[in-house]
């Protein structure tokens, strides 16, 4: 007969080593990891669909883009950040870039007038998104002559008039971005993360490793990071 003593001690032991490894996936700096790569698959959707929403919407959204380029990649005005991750909680918030376009002059103002004259002198409104998205009021002084087309035709405005514009960008503009990247997120963010297969192959890489190179917290911290390092993050900025 054979007797042999089962060491409790170290399967207690390496029982609790796993545990500790599991439980690394919670802990901050591994879901500040996480949060990099949910971060990069929502926004990357998210810009799309803020695109084609721009094109079927271009009086709610053509604020956020260049003059001329309402839903085109390269004309958007706008980046996504991901600001902090607390407790689990990924923030992602939003950046205006600023217009490097001049702002487009009316057809009607480039037809000569009787002494040939035309509109020329072309104004860049830098802080168009910024400003329009908030729905703050312009005023400025005129410096020379200006013209616009008005509902009642030409206007001409003389040199230190005070101009007041209430909706630089229309009624509609106003906190139109905002509330799409909200309705957005509540409707398809937690499905899009339950479609992308991160989390499965998350536990999925972090038991392989486990299994391979014993129960070690820096074990998962190095799955996660390659999982992390495989995802495009240069797509929107990260701060």
């Amino acid at each position: 007969m054979i007797r042999l003593e089962i060491d409790s001690k170290q399967l207690v032991t390496e029982t609790d080593n796993m545990l500790s490894a599991i439980k690394e996936l919670a802990r901050p700096s591994v879901l500040t990891e996480i949060a990099k790569a949910v971060f990069s698959i929502t926004t990357e959707r998210f810009v799309v669909a803020a695109d084609n929403y721009a094109r079927a919407n271009p009086k709610k959204m053509h604020h956020v883009y260049e003059w001329g380029q309402i839903g085109l990649p390269s004309g958007r005005l706008f980046v996504m950040e991901r600001q902090s991750v607390l407790n689990g909680m990924l923030v992602i918030n939003t950046n205006f870039l600023p217009s490097r376009l001049p702002v487009p002059i009316n057809p009607e103002l480039l037809i000569p007038s009787r002494t040939g004259k035309v509109v020329s002198s072309r104004s860049i409104f830098a802080e168009k998104a910024t400003v329009m998205e908030e729905g703050r009021s312009v005023s400025f002084v005129a410096k020379k002559i200006l013209a616009f087309v008005g509902s009642d035709g030409m206007v001409f405005i003389k040199p230190g008039k005070q101009i007041n514009i209430l909706n630089p960008g229309g009624k509609g503009v106003k906190n139109a971005f905002a509330e799409f990247m909200l309705s957005w997120y509540l409707e398809h963010g937690t499905d899009i993360m339950n479609s992308s297969g991160l989390y499965e192959r998350i536990a999925n890489d972090v038991s392989i490793e486990l299994s391979k190179n014993g129960s070690n917290i820096n074990t998962v911290r190095r799955a996660v990071a390659n999982i992390v390092q495989s995802s495009d993050l240069d797509r929107a900025v990260i701060r």
